[in-house]
């Protein structure tokens, strides 16, 4: 089973905290809403990416088929690294 899914994208570019990350933490995937160290999240939070960097990856014209290739894309990267 996946970590990273489209939904954890879709929530992190839902979210209105231009400083938002998607972490993972005791191996479970989840959206802060802003740097771990600042939001008092543990500090073994591993940061995936950020909104910032999930809209410049994508564009604004992004489709839900770009969405879930950039999620399987995280999620083989996390796996390699031992996630």
């Amino acid at each position: 089973m996946a970590t990273i899914t489209s939904a954890h994208l879709h929530d992190l570019l839902a979210s209105t905290d231009r400083d938002a990350a998607l972490v993972i933490v005791k191996g479970r995937a989840a959206v802060v809403s802003s740097a771990p160290t600042r939001t008092g999240e543990p500090d073994d939070a591993m940061v995936i990416t950020t909104r910032d960097a999930v809209i410049a990856e994508l564009d604004t014209g992004a489709n839900e088929e770009q969405i879930e290739q950039l999620a399987q894309r995280l999620d083989v990267a996390l796996d390699s690294l031992g996630g």
